[in-house]
């Protein structure tokens, strides 16, 4: 009795054929050169149950195995079908980018003061992170609500300037001389969060410091400036403006330029997608619309966009249909 009960401890488990799960997670490792060290790291399962499941000999809850694999290949195929996407562009130069960097190169050579103004998505801040990145001497400053006063906003562009001095009465006097001599640009954006003390804080920094200061904002942050020329007590601060863009909307050129560099060249799939870019959010909305219609497109195992994947994209993003677009078909 003690002989067979040694017999069958010591007696191997009869090797039965790998699963199908098995055979495809081998293969992979094989493809991918992966040891079994590395394989049992990325999907999880131990190294020493890896083995024995891979060649049919597991003795544990295989399905648990499985499950934990499937789970990993899966996720690869996920991610190739994400590096199989477009590659977003980069900055693109539109008529209106183009317009906006004529007043950051007026601004800073003169040096003066500008003012752009448009509504969201006619690609002013893009604009205006690209100068800084492409010109020295160039900061930009957004201005939110907390920046209403002039402490603030003082404050704040003694950090952007890398002053010397951050805090305290020497500020302003710090502030000057580094931007002094540099021939420089502060670009302000979303200045109708300004104060009208602030922005006039904005002027005399410009005027002391001779560096070029352009604002940047929403319609009406126009209409806000321009009033300042009608009353006497701010008068010197319209008056400092020397060029003006607006752009209520973007150009039927800026959107078709932004579907060139994304490659979308069906002239259906460019007439809905002109349509989203003339809705309120403008080239952004647009361009959010095409990135994640790419991410449905791909969902479904398609690196080529339909229109189909333009409408799903604008419901999920907006929560309503381009109902006034099926209208204008034709």
């Amino acid at each position: 009795m003690l002989e067979q009960k040694i017999n069958s401890a010591t007696v191997p488990p009869i090797p039965s054929a790998p699963s199908e799960m098995a055979r495809r997670l081998k293969t992979h490792m094989e493809e991918a050169g992966l040891s079994y060290a590395q394989a049992a790291i990325q999907t999880g399962i131990p190294k020493g149950t890896l083995g024995p499941w891979l060649s049919g000999t597991y003795n544990g809850v295989a399905e648990n195995i499985a499950a934990k694999a499937e789970k990993y290949l899966e996720s690869l195929s996920e991610r190739s079908k994400v590096a199989e996407m477009p590659v977003e562009p980069g900055f693109i130069e539109t008529p209106s980018s183009t317009a906006f960097r004529a007043v950051f190169e007026y601004a800073q050579s003169v040096p003066d003061v500008g003012l752009i103004t448009g509504n969201a998505g006619v690609g002013k801040t893009v604009s205006a992170e690209q100068y800084v990145k492409t010109t020295p001497d160039v900061w930009m400053m957004t201005a939110d609500s907390s920046m209403r006063s002039p402490t603030a906003v003082l404050r704040e562009l003694t950090e952007i300037v890398d002053a010397s001095e951050k805090r305290g009465p020497r500020m302003m006097a710090s502030l000057i001389a580094r931007v002094k001599g540099t021939q420089g640009l502060i670009i302000v954006d979303e200045a109708q969060n300004l104060q009208t003390e602030a922005i006039d804080l904005l002027r005399t920094i410009y005027d002391r410091g001779r560096i070029g200061l352009v604002f940047m904002g929403n319609e009406p942050l126009k209409g806000r400036i321009e009033g300042m020329g009608r009353a006497t007590t701010h008068a010197q601060i319209f008056s400092r403006v020397g060029m003006r863009k607006n752009r209520p909307r973007p150009q039927i050129n800026d959107i078709f330029r932004v579907l060139d560099a994304w490659g979308i060249q069906d002239d259906g799939l460019r007439k809905l997608c002109r349509f989203v870019g003339t809705q309120a959010g403008g080239l952004r909305g647009m361009t959010k619309t095409i990135r994640y219609a790419h991410v449905l497109a791909g969902a479904e195992g398609r690196n080529v966009l339909e229109q189909k994947d333009i409408q799903k994209a604008w419901n999920s993003l907006t929560g309503g249909e381009l109902q006034s677009y099926r209208s204008r078909e034709g």
